[in-house]
């Protein structure tokens, strides 16, 4: 008997920004480039009897560049999953391949943009009948809540400096990174799932509101995964909200 997927997204805009550069991959959609955000979470319940993937972006570069590099990738994941009901592809050749597709679309769309400021951050899981692969790039964060163990699965790709903790240090991954400056690395790792494990993909306008013993409470206290993804949300909000906030929680059944 297949594991179900119980599943809910929320993106808002947040407090200080005015545009949104976050965007994510969910039940096959996306936001548009221009957006608001979410007013209310999309949820879904699906039997894991297929390959799933999930995604939240984060559109570095200012002016319109954020949305549209956010954009540029959920888009791409949209068109690069396609392939998956017409191919079997062994999960991490797929995950890689996917990294490059989706940053060769980002470095494109800088080039016809004529800048070289865009790129997005990724966190995604991609779900097999009996396992879940965790695939990164930059510093939006997967996270796992299991039998009351709350762990980060993703790697933050950050520029370890001393003595700038109140600055935001540089990514050292990320989409949007030409191929001749240096070949992306995407982080990826694979778990086995079980029943009751708990989900949780996010920008950093979570993460950099809320310690992680924060977002651990909110997941356990949850009975659903709709209400999780808007209790975290609602929580980054009350502590400030100084970024664009995304968040996707999924619950294993």
């Amino acid at each position: 008997m297949p594991y179900i997927l119980d599943a809910a997204c929320l993106c808002n805009t947040g407090k200080i920004r005015k545009n949104n550069e976050d965007n994510f991959f969910f039940d096959g959609r996306c936001l548009e480039v221009e957006n608001n955000g979410l007013k209310h979470p999309v949820t879904m319940t699906k039997a894991l009897r297929r390959e799933l993937c999930l995604a939240v972006f984060d559109g570095m570069g200012g002016e319109n560049f954020g949305e549209v590099a956010s954009f540029t990738a959920a888009d791409c994941m949209q068109s690069a999953t396609r392939k998956l009901k017409d191919y079997f592809i062994p999960e991490r050749k797929f995950l890689n391949s996917m990294c490059l597709k989706i940053n060769e679309a980002v470095v494109a769309k800088q080039q016809e943009l004529c800048t070289e400021r865009m790129g997005s951050t990724m966190a995604a899981l991609y779900f097999s009948h009996r396992y879940v692969y965790v695939c990164n790039l930059g510093d939006s964060r997967a996270y796992r809540l299991r039998n009351g163990e709350f762990l980060q699965l993703s790697v933050d790709h950050v520029e370890k400096r001393e003595g700038q903790a109140r600055k935001k240090a540089p990514l050292t991954q990320h989409l949007g990174i030409k191929p001749e400056d240096f070949l992306i690395e995407p982080y990826i790792a694979k778990g086995e799932l079980k029943h009751g494990d708990r989900y949780l993909l996010c920008s950093d306008g979570l993460t950099d509101m809320l310690r992680n013993y924060e977002i651990d409470e909110i997941m356990t206290g949850a009975d659903s995964a709709e209400e999780c993804a808007i209790a975290l949300v609602d929580s980054a909000l009350e502590k400030g909200g100084k970024d664009n906030v995304t968040v996707i929680v999924c619950r294993i059944l």
